[in-house]
């Protein structure tokens, strides 16, 4: 993820998750071209937001920034679009929701802030890569949305399950995503990590995953050619889903799992191969982005030479990174370095591997497909 500057003196550093400079203390926070963290002047006759280099344009905090504090979205009033009997000012990304928690338990409301900002990241990277990103009233037919929700109580870690509430499982329906409010609680995941014994399990990888079960319908689904192709990578997306899963949870993956899936959950169906595989390659974009713009990426060893030839990758301040004519062999190279500098610095701090995965070559190419998918690329695709 990119870095940014405020414009004051100090030049401050801006995150992409900032919703105030801390050294002029101005208003910052992302519009809806949804690339760029940057200030906000406020003009007290008009009770607006403007931009230092196009006052002609009036802003406003997004409800959900405004209200709530959960997102740091700003909205341009000359663009918005009134719906129907719907007064809401909402940004860019939160006009993906369809249904948030309940705001009358107070509690709900920092888990709700996690997940807005795990959303933001998710789809700030599908943006960047140019995918298709249309939420419900662009697209009523193959729009993308997100429903909020629990079924159980946040005040004991969601162990209590609450009185007339419908079961509420994350997941994946033609375009519509659930996520249960009890992932973005700290505790709660980490009990189901630990009994579902998963090595890695975070708020943003069930983003990432659940958002590669939509984009392989929209980029998949509907081409013969294109889901021939993804069988023989994959395997065939055809088999009983139902049955898979009962296998999956009565009989351990074999041991060799890791010689030809990410993880052990790929290896259930070709559908949660696919999608496993869309989480990681995501992970990988973000992490050798944010990386480069540290300038902690290159050789391991630390050699200048070998350093510069990393530069091919452009990441990230270079838009070329989310080209499809950079090399997804370069790219995958250079993340098996960076892992393993990143895993050391976790070491360091007396932490767990940050990225506990191996590539193999079968991995490799699946991640390979999953680029050259997202670039319709396929041509370059190797049997």
């Amino acid at each position: 993820m990119k870095t940014f500057r405020c414009s004051c003196d100090n030049k401050q550093l801006l995150f992409f998750e900032s919703s105030s400079c801390v050294s002029c203390q101005r208003v910052v926070g992302l519009d809806d071209a949804f690339n760029k963290v940057e200030p906000y002047d406020f003009d007290e006759e008009s009770g607006c937001y403007f931009k230092a280099r196009r006052p002609a344009a009036r802003y406003q905090k997004c409800d959900n920034n405004a209200d709530y504090n959960v997102c740091n979205g700003m909205v341009n009033l000359d663009d918005l679009v009134p719906e129907d009997g719907n007064d809401e000012v909402l940004c860019f990304a939160c006009r993906f929701n369809e249904t948030v928690p309940d705001l009358s338990i107070v509690e709900h409301i920092p888990l709700w802030k996690k997940m807005e900002a795990a959303k933001r990241r998710a789809l700030y990277t599908l943006k960047a890569l140019s995918l298709p990103l249309r939420n419900l009233r662009q697209d009523p037919e193959n729009g993308l949305s997100f429903d909020f929700t629990t079924d159980r109580d946040v005040n004991d870690h969601f162990v209590s399950k609450l009185d007339y509430s419908e079961s509420v499982f994350t997941g994946h329906d033609c375009g519509h995503i659930t996520i249960n409010l009890a992932e973005a609680d700290d505790v709660a995941r980490s009990q189901t990590k630990y009994a579902m014994n998963e090595r890695y399990r975070t708020l943003l990888g069930h983003f990432r995953h659940e958002l590669g079960h939509y984009y392989f319908d929209q980029l998949i689904v509907g081409s013969e050619k294109k889901n021939a192709l993804s069988k023989e990578c994959f395997g065939d997306d055809e088999l009983d889903y139902q049955e898979s899963l009962k296998k999956y949870y009565e009989n351990k993956p074999a041991d060799n799992w890791r010689d030809e899936f990410i993880s052990e959950y790929a290896t259930m169906h070709p559908y949660e191969d696919w999608a496993e595989t869309w989480a990681h390659y995501m992970h990988i974009m973000d992490t050798l982005e944010t990386a480069k713009n540290f300038s902690i990426t290159g050789s391991i060893t630390g050699d200048a030479a070998d350093a510069e030839e990393t530069d091919e990758l452009n990441l990230p301040q270079d838009s070329k990174f989310f080209y499809s004519q950079t090399s997804i062999t370069s790219v995958l190279d250079a993340w098996m370095e960076f892992s393993v500098i990143l895993n050391s610095l976790n070491r360091s701090m007396g932490m767990n591997d940050a990225y506990p995965f191996v590539l193999s070559q079968p991995v490799r190419k699946k991640l390979s497909f999953i680029h050259h998918a997202i670039h319709n690329k396929f041509s370059l695709i190797k049997s």
